[in-house]
C-alpha cells in the first residue's frame, strides 16, 4: 500500500496530513525560526511561500506518486491550521526515515508526539515493519519526543552529512512497526 492511502491520520487533536498550498505561507515561516534552522537541517537555505508551493506540486507529488517521500503536515484537527512538518524520506520496501520539526507556537502541546505516532501508524499500514530517525546530540527536546512514542536509540553521538550540506553530530533511534502500531 502507498502512504498516500494512508493519509489523512487524525491521532489526538491533531492530524498529519498531505502538504498544501494553503501551508506555504506558514511553512516558510516557521523554517526562519532559530531551533528549526539550528535543528531541522532542512535541505535549501531559505524557504518563500511561492518556494514551498513549488515543492508541493513538483518534489512532493512526485514523492507522493512513487512512494519514495512523503512531506506531510501536522495540522490542528479543529481548525487545520498548519503546525509543522513531519517528513518520511529514504522510503524503501520495509523502512523509511522519519524526520520532524514544529513552529514555536505548537510546541509544548504534545503536538510533536501525536504527528510521530500518527506518521507510525501510516507507515506500519503502508507495510514498512521500521522508522529511522536522527536527532541532533544536543536537541534534548527532540529526542524525548522520539523516545516518548517508542523509538529506541541504537547508534551513540557520531558525525553524518545532514540534509542541508552540514557534517552534525547525531544519535541513531529506531522504532519497530507491527500491523498499523509500533512494536
Amino acid at each position: 500500500m502507498n502512504i498516500v492511502d494512508c493519509l489523512p491520520r487524525r491521532e489526538g487533536d491533531v492530524v498529519v496530513r498531505p502538504l498544501a498550498h494553503a501551508d506555504a505561507a506558514a511553512y516558510a515561516a516557521g523554517t526562519e525560526d532559530p531551533a528549526v534552522r539550528r535543528y531541522g537541517h532542512l535541505p535549501y537555505a531559505q524557504y518563500t511561500p511561492q518556494s514551498v508551493r513549488d515543492m508541493v506540486d513538483h518534489e512532493i507529488a512526485r514523492g507522493l506518486a512513487d512512494n519514495s517521500l512523503a512531506v506531510l503536515a501536522i495540522a490542528d484537527a479543529a481548525s487545520d491550521e498548519f503546525l509543522g512538518s513531519v517528513v518520511l524520506f529514504d522510503v524503501n520496501a520495509d523502512r523509511a526515515e522519519v524526520g520532524f520539526w514544529l513552529t514555536p507556537a505548537a510546541r509544548g502541546r504534545g503536538a510533536a508526539q501525536q504527528g510521530l505516532r500518527a506518521v507510525a501508524s501510516i507507515a506500519a499500514d503502508a507495510g514498512l515493519g521500521r522508522l529511522d530517525a536522527r536527532a541532533d546530540w544536543v536537541n534534548e527536546a527532540s529526542r524525548g519526543v522520539l523516545e516518548s512514542v517508542g523509538f529506541v536509540e541504537t547508534e551513540g553521538p557520531h558525525d553524518e552529512l545532514a540534509p542541508s550540506g552540514e557534517t552534525v553530530t547525531v544519535l541513531t533511534f529506531e522504532l519497530r512497526l507491527v500491523g498499523g502500531r509500533t512494536a
